[in-house]
């Protein structure tokens, strides 16, 4: 929670710590992009950012501080110091570990202290069973792909993750096997995906399981509806194509109608594949189509939800295109998280997809109802 009725407040009290600590700190003038104030001493230049929120600060918001410090406008700073009155999500630590951030500090400012986050991702709270169903009435918009991905999120943030293979082509199991493990990090303990078929799933098996996705047949009757009845959250991957978006539209009307026909509770999420980001002026024509298309659809149904591509969406990406390479290469299953010039953009896009999950639900919210109940 916000410590201070006013941001500009915040940011004084900030400068002022900076100040007692020896540096010399500069508040930045107003409307300034990128940072917040100017720390400077000895050698060193560092752009600060303020988040002054209610909700923790999450991994897209880091990568935009860290985008700005790579580009000309923050040349001149050494490194960033990122600083959260409400504290970070744990898909930041992830993303710090992974990318393997090294000119970016985190700070949460608590009890009228500034305390320097050590970057481990707290251990997952046991929160109740969370079921996300991955469902889509067209086939090839990457739905396995966004199933598996979104579970390697969970996974890189701690959570053991059951993907159920719904679909009658198998193709979950036939790129991850039986499933896959994610190390942790320093020698901690990791996570599983454990791939299973719907008739091998059974919730007592899987006692720390604390997350079902499901990839969906396209195939509506082919779905057990004792599995789209659990659905907390539905996933319904589309992409910006010109030639079909209208087509795009009516079959994710179709898709909503169909879950809505068994449950009437699940939040609803569109969210945009193989997208373009170099492609600005063409996306965001067809963004406001598309997103047009739902404008009456999420006015009837709150729980109805198109997720702007330009806040998440899963970016084209060579890793994820040459994913499954691994059959024909014989390896062992995994995911498409692999570096390319020391980043990986599947790995940063489904971090801030489970992050957007969490701040526009009530995942967080459960998890932290679970947790305090276990306590008590």
């Amino acid at each position: 929670m916000p410590q201070f009725e006013k941001d500009s407040d915040f940011k004084k009290v900030i400068q002022q710590r900076f100040e007692q600590d020896g540096w010399t700190a500069t508040l930045a003038l107003p409307n300034t992009i990128g940072y917040d104030i100017e720390l400077i001493r000895d050698s060193e230049c560092v752009a600060v950012q303020v988040k002054h929120q209610r909700a923790k600060v999450h991994a897209g918001q880091l990568e935009k501080f860290i985008d700005f410090l790579e580009r000309p406008t923050g040349a001149k700073f050494t490194r960033g110091f990122l600083i959260s009155a409400s504290g970070f999500t744990p898909s930041v630590f992830t993303y710090m570990r992974t990318e393997e951030v090294v000119d970016v500090a985190l700070g949460s400012f608590k009890d009228d202290k500034l305390l320097w986050e050590d970057g481990d991702i707290p251990p997952p709270p046991k929160a109740q069973l969370t079921y996300i169903g991955v469902f889509t009435c067209k086939g090839g918009v990457g739905k396995t792909t966004i199933s598996a991905h979104l579970a390697g999120a969970f996974a890189l943030n701690g959570y053991d993750v059951v993907l159920i293979d719904l679909d009658r082509q198998s193709n979950l199991r036939k790129l991850l096997g039986d499933g896959v493990y994610i190390p942790g990090r320093r020698g901690g303990l990791g996570a599983t995906i454990t791939v299973l078929n719907h008739t091998e799933w059974r919730e007592e098996d899987y006692p720390d399981t604390r997350v079902v996705i499901c990839d969906c047949s396209p195939e509506y009757d082919a779905n057990p509806e004792a599995f789209i009845e659990k659905f907390n959250f539905c996933l319904i991957p589309t992409t910006l194509n010109p030639l079909g978006i209208n087509k795009n539209a009516d079959v994710i009307r179709r898709t909503f109608a169909a879950i809505r026909r068994v449950n009437i509770t699940a939040e609803l999420f569109v969210i945009v594949n193989n997208y373009h980001s170099d492609e600005a002026r063409r996306n965001d024509v067809l963004n406001r189509i598309l997103k047009t298309e739902f404008e009456t659809l999420m006015a009837d149904d709150p729980q109805c939800h198109y997720i702007d591509p330009e806040t998440v969406a899963i970016r084209f990406s060579k890793q994820l295109l040459y994913w499954g390479y691994h059959i024909v290469e014989n390896d062992k299953p995994q995911l498409a998280f692999r570096e390319i010039g020391g980043r990986s953009l599947p790995r940063t896009d489904f971090l801030k997809l489970l992050d957007y999950l969490e701040g526009h639900t009530n995942i967080e919210a459960a998890k932290a109802k679970e947790a305090a109940a276990a306590v008590d």
